[in-house]
C-alpha cells in the first residue's frame, strides 16, 4: 500500500522574542490552572471515540490486518464497555462501520456533540518491522523526528479528501501556534496529559511496552474543544503486533485497558479514588512532557 506522508504546509516564521513570550505566557497558564482549576470539576457526560482511517484510507497494514479494521472493532470494543458500565454516558462514534470520514469532521462530530472526552484510535508503524509497544498523543510540539513521522503519517490522509487538504492551509502548526492553542486550552491539554498517562499505565500493566505520552500536531486533535489524546495501540508491520491487535482476543484486551483507563480517568476528575484493576494508585504525572 502506498503511504505517501503529505508534508504540513509551514504557514509563517515566528521571531524568536515572540515565541519566547508565548512560551512563558503558557507556561504561567498552566500553572495558574493547576491551582486554580480543580480536576473535578466536570463530570463527564458525552464521550466521541473515533477509529481511525476507514473506507478507501486503510491506514497501515501487516501480513492480514488492517489498520482501519482493528481500529474500529476497538472502538465498538471500547463504546460498549462504557456504555454498559455507566448507561448514562452518551457515547458517539464518528464511524461505525467501514466508511472514510474527514480529519476535521472528526473534530467537529465532537465539538457539536459537546464532548467531554476525544478518544481517537490508532495503529502505528514504521519502516522496520521490529518497532513494538504503545503510545499515547496529545496535541503538542514534536522533539523527535519519530514523533513528527507520525503525525505526517496520520496527517497523510488529507490527500484524499476533495480539496486535497486545502481547508487545513490556515491551520497555525508551527512552534508558536502550538503554543497559543495550548495557553488557549491550558486546562483542556493538562487533562488531556492525565487520561494520556493513565491509558499509558493500563498498557503497561497487561504487559505492553511503555513507549510513553508524546506530543505532536495531529490535525484531527487540532480543532478539538475538549481533552483529546491519540493512541497508537500496536505496530502492525510487526508480526507479533499484529497477533494482538489483529486477532478479537487481543482486541478486546486492548480495548479492556484503555476502558480501565477511562474508569480512572473518570473517577479522577469526578473526585473519587482512581483504581487500576484492584490496586489504588495515585496519578503520577512524572513524565509529563
Amino acid at each position: 500500500m502506498n503511504m505517501h506522508c503529505a508534508k504540513l504546509p509551514i504557514l509563517r516564521e515566528y521571531k524568536k522574542n515572540d515565541f519566547l513570550l508565548k512560551l512563558l505566557v503558557f507556561l504561567f497558564a498552566v500553572f495558574t490552572c493547576s491551582i486554580l482549576s480543580p480536576l473535578h470539576s466536570q463530570q463527564i457526560k458525552t464521550v466521541v471515540i473515533d477509529a481511525g482511517h476507514g473506507g478507501k484510507d486503510p491506514g497501515c497494514h501487516g501480513n492480514f490486518a488492517f489498520e482501519k479494521e482493528v481500529c474500529l472493532s476497538m472502538a465498538l470494543k471500547l463504546g460498549s464497555m462504557i456504555k454498559a458500565k455507566y448507561p448514562e454516558i452518551k457515547i458517539i462514534y464518528t464511524r461505525d462501520k467501514d466508511v472514510f470520514v474527514e480529519l476535521i469532521e472528526r473534530a467537529n462530530i465532537a465539538n457539536r456533540a459537546k464532548a467531554d472526552l476525544f478518544i481517537c484510535i490508532h495503529a502505528n508503524a514504521e519502516q522496520t518491522k521490529v518497532a513494538y509497544g504503545t503510545e499515547t498523543y496529545v496535541l503538542g510540539l514534536h522533539r523527535t523526528e519519530a514523533q513528527q513521522r507520525v503525525a505526517e503519517r496520520e496527517t497523510s490522509i488529507i490527500a484524499l479528501e476533495d480539496d486535497k487538504g486545502a481547508k487545513y492551509r490556515s491551520y497555525d502548526l508551527t512552534p508558536d501556534g502550538i503554543i497559543a492553542l495550548q495557553f488557549q486550552l491550558a486546562v483542556f491539554h493538562r487533562q488531556s496529559i492525565l487520561f494520556a498517562e493513565m491509558i499509558q499505565k493500563e498498557f503497561k500493566r497487561i504487559g505492553r511496552y511503555d513507549r510513553g505520552v508524546k506530543q505532536a500536531g495531529f490535525l484531527v486533535l487540532y480543532k478539538t474543544t475538549m481533552p483529546s489524546v491519540l493512541i497508537e495501540t500496536a505496530f502492525l508491520p510487526n508480526p507479533t503486533e499484529e497477533k494482538l491487535i489483529g486477532t478479537p482476543e487481543g482486541q478486546q484486551k486492548m480495548a479492556q485497558a484503555m476502558f480501565q483507563a477511562f474508569i480512572n480517568y473518570k473517577n479522577a476528575t469526578e473526585g473519587k479514588t482512581v483504581v487500576s484493576g484492584t490496586t489504588q494508585q495515585k496519578p503520577d504525572q512524572s513524565n509529563t512532557p
